[in-house]
């Protein structure tokens, strides 16, 4: 006999839910240690689960469930992580088929009703979403169309060309190799501090770095002016950590005084929009600033695509004009 469940009071004066049957060659009589049927439910899918693994396509399984089984096959990067283990305990109970964006709505409000939709939308409305169509693709529940809430058009902090160049010219050693790093690579400044000279080929010009954002590793080509200051430093001392500082916060000791000394506006970040906003200067696909910066999403590099009037001129002067009658159309 299949596993079923049996109602509370139908079995030697049960007072919950009885999962009882065969199943895989092995005889169960298991309580559910619920009286409510939907839970009860759900306890005999986790069985079955355990027993032939994933949930069969149909299953009544809980978002909490549904994120096991999305993080056992994407493995996200340690932020969506994060923000699912926060979203669980809202969310965690709910069978995936009965959540609707009103479920998702309230998560975000209740867990970050005081912050940006930049911030909701990122910590709640992407990864529940990606959990539930994950779900839905798997046979759990039915398609939900995600509406994310309303964001500001994305804006940069870039800095102009001559501000960088004042930063860099007012540092010497490691702190100039870290300042022309951080606008010519464009990493993240916890990422850059994370670099052991192990990691850098400079005959290749190369260096691999592990984004601590998305878990994954990206391969970058160095700007000549960061090979030439590396290739200053002694090689005794090529080896461990390529920066002295360890935390960020170590980094603005000496960078806060020194940026308004110059009676400038800089932070790290700052270095890392200006890469992206110079390369658009130039011409540069989208393609290739998603490269250059590591970012896996188009929404992350599209903020670099507001070209302004310069650019967009050099682009269409690149095309090739149709002559008529010996004139240029």
């Amino acid at each position: 006999m299949p596993l079923k469940l049996i109602a509370p009071g139908t079995r030697k004066g049960n007072k919950f839910y009885l999962i009882l049957g065969m199943e895989a060659g092995t005889q169960y009589e298991v309580s559910t240690r619920t009286a409510d049927k939907k839970l009860a439910q759900v306890r005999l899918d986790e069985l079955r689960a355990k027993i032939d693994g994933a949930p069969r396509a149909g299953s009544r399984i809980t978002f909490a469930q549904a994120t096991d089984l999305y993080l056992s096959y994407r493995s996200p990067g340690t932020r969506d992580a994060r923000a699912l283990q926060r979203v669980q305990p809202v969310l965690g109970r709910k069978l995936v088929h009965e959540i609707r964006q009103a479920d998702l709505v309230h998560a975000a409000n209740l867990l970050y009703g005081e912050q940006t939709a930049a911030t909701r939308n990122r910590a709640v409305m992407r990864p529940a979403g990606a959990v539930l169509h994950y779900a839905s693709r798997n046979g759990y529940c039915p398609w939900l169309r995600i509406e994310q809430f309303k964001e500001p058009n994305p804006t940069t902090r870039a800095v102009a060309r001559e501000t960088a160049d004042q930063l860099i010219a007012a540092t010497d050693g490691a702190k100039r190799l870290l300042l022309t790093w951080l606008f010519w690579q464009g990493t993240r400044i916890s990422d850059t501090l994370r670099v052991r000279w192990g990691e850098i080929d400079l005959e290749e010009a190369t260096v691999k770095i592990r984004t601590h954002k998305t878990g994954k590793d990206h391969l970058f080509p160095l700007d000549e002016a960061v090979v030439a200051l590396l290739r200053d430093v002694p090689e005794h001392r090529r080896e461990g950590p390529v920066f002295p500082w360890s935390h960020r916060n170590s980094v603005y000791v000496w960078l806060t005084p020194l940026v308004a000394g110059l009676g400038l506006t800089f932070t790290p970040h700052m270095g890392r929009h200006s890469l992206g906003t110079w390369l658009n200067a130039s011409g540069a696909s989208l393609q290739t600033i998603m490269a250059a910066l590591g970012h896996d999403s188009v929404q992350s590099s599209i903020r670099y695509q507001n070209a302004d009037v310069e650019v967009v001129r050099k682009a269409t002067a690149k095309i090739p004009r149709v002559r008529i009658l010996g004139k240029t159309a």
